[in-house]
Order: structure tokens, then sequence, then C-alpha cells
């Protein structure tokens, strides 16, 4: 999540003390300004279409503390694409949206948001802008579909050379598919999406080399890429590749085999949690 401000801080619950009034009076400026042609940073901009009013994001504040990225996950939102503005000082909604198109015109005129959210608790105004995420249930094939897509799409990849941060890495041979590293995939992939982190570590301290271990594969070498949100294998691997750590395991010719599955997190439009597990046999 991308966070700026005339006034540093992180986000929080919005106090009961906030003028829902003057945050729509803001949102309606924000909408009003996008809906006409405008000048943003010296340049003309076309219209833009409105953004739509959200309660949710209208109930957040920039406060010192923690980022409330839980609450814009479980609300379907892609934490990748919420951005949040604020500035402190102004006595009305007009000088508050002033300040803000002065100095984020670009971000208020972006198209990668979908909904709004605005608020004032005092002198303090906010802005959250946000996209949701793709309902994943409506979008992605059956598991076994899936899996073969992405090892069609890594193979694919593998078979070019590519520079993956920096790093050049020359084609490799292709993996195959292994139904225990699909398995050990699988298992990742659920628990990231029932207990809602992201990450190679479980929460009960587990790593890829215990999950391998547990599917019953002897490994000699093991690898692990992990993506959220996408909605297709392609754009998981496009994902993976455009990331240099990720990129590398793709790319590294001491893997042979390869499995992958994702699991769907139930929040408001469902979420994909995609794991992809190299190895090499002992």
């Amino acid at each position: 999540m991308n966070r700026f401000f005339l006034l540093a801080g992180a986000l929080a619950a919005l106090p009961p003390a906030a003028s829902a009034s003057d945050g729509a009076q803001l949102l309606a400026l924000v909408n009003a300004w996008r809906a006409a042609p405008a000048a943003c940073q010296g340049r003309a901009r076309p219209a833009m279409p409105p953004l739509a009013p959200v309660a949710l994001l209208s109930r957040v504040a920039l406060r010192p503390g923690s980022i409330l990225l839980a609450e814009l996950d479980q609300a379907g939102y892609d934490p990748e694409r919420a951005d949040a503005l604020q500035v402190a000082g102004p006595t009305d909604a007009r000088q508050a949206f002033e300040i803000l198109r002065e100095n984020y015109c670009t971000t208020l005129s972006s198209t990668r948001y979908r909904d709004i959210g605005a608020s004032r608790n005092g002198t303090e105004w906010t802005i959250v802008l946000a996209s949701a995420m793709p309902n994943a249930l409506l979008l992605l094939p059956g598991q076994e579909q899936a899996g073969q897509e992405v090892l069609a799409a890594t193979n694919a990849a593998r078979a070019v050379p590519r520079d993956c941060g920096g790093m050049a890495m020359p084609a490799a041979p292709p993996v195959r598919w292994n139904a225990q590293l699909a398995a050990a995939a699988l298992a990742h992939s659920q628990d990231m999406a029932q207990q809602g982190y992201f990450g190679h570590t479980s929460k009960q301290g587990n790593e890829v080399t215990q999950r391998v271990a547990a599917a019953g594969y002897a490994w000699r070498n093991v690898a692990e890429n992990i993506a959220r949100g996408q909605t297709s294998a392609q754009e998981a691997v496009a994902g993976w590749l455009s990331s240099p750590g990720h990129c590398r395991s793709l790319m590294d010719a001491r893997m042979s085999e390869m499995g992958a599955a994702y699991s769907i997190r139930s929040n408001k439009r469902s979420t994909a949690y995609w794991t992809q597990v190299f190895a090499a046999p002992r």
C-alpha cells in the first residue's frame, strides 16, 4: 500500500468525533474535479470516471500505529492498489481539496482506483483510494487445469534467457509435474488462505523444506514461489518473473520437477493464494 500525506502517519480506525458530512463534501469535490478535463502537473488530462464511495474507506484515518491491511483484505481490497492521502490544517472541505489536488493530482486522477473514502477529524482530512481484488471464484479454472497452466507458462519462461533483477539467467530445461510437490504447494496455499497470512514461513514456523518432506518427497534442491490476488496461472507466473528472487527460482536449472496450486480465501470478493514448489530429487 502506498501512503501519501502532508501529515505523517499510518492507517487506523477513525474516532467517532470525525465528521461524515465533511468527508462526503470532500469526496464530492474529488469526483466533480475528475468529471471534467483539468490540468495536472502542467499537463491536460481528460475527464475521468467517478470513484465509488465506500463507507469502509471513509472509516479509515491516518494515525501513528498499525495499518489496517487486514481490514482492507477482508473487505476484498488489494493492499497493493490502495493509497491514503492526508492534509492537516484546512477548516473546510474546499480548502482541503485544493491542497490535496495541488500536491497529489496524479494520484487523484489515477485509473488504478475504483473506490474512495473521505473523512475529517478536526483539522485533519483523509482520502483513501482503493481497488477491489478480482473475484477469483468467478475467474479461476479447476485446480488440475490451473496447475498445468502454471507448468506450461513456467516452461515457456524457462525456454529463453532472462534478466532476473540484474542477474543473467540462461535458458533452463523444462520441469516435470510432480504430484507430491503439488500436494506441498496446495497445503501451503490452503494454510495461507485459511489463516490469512502471506509468507513462506507458516504461523507454525514451517518452511518449504518441511512441507516438501511431509508430502513424501526426498529432495536435493528445493525452492518456493508464492503469490496472492492473481486470477490466472499466466498472471501468477508473470508476477513471479517480475520479482527478482522469484524469477531466479523459476529459472534455476538445478530444478527438474514442479508442483503448483492455489487456494481461495473467502472474503468479500474471494482472493487466491498461489504456491509453486520446485525441487530436484535425491
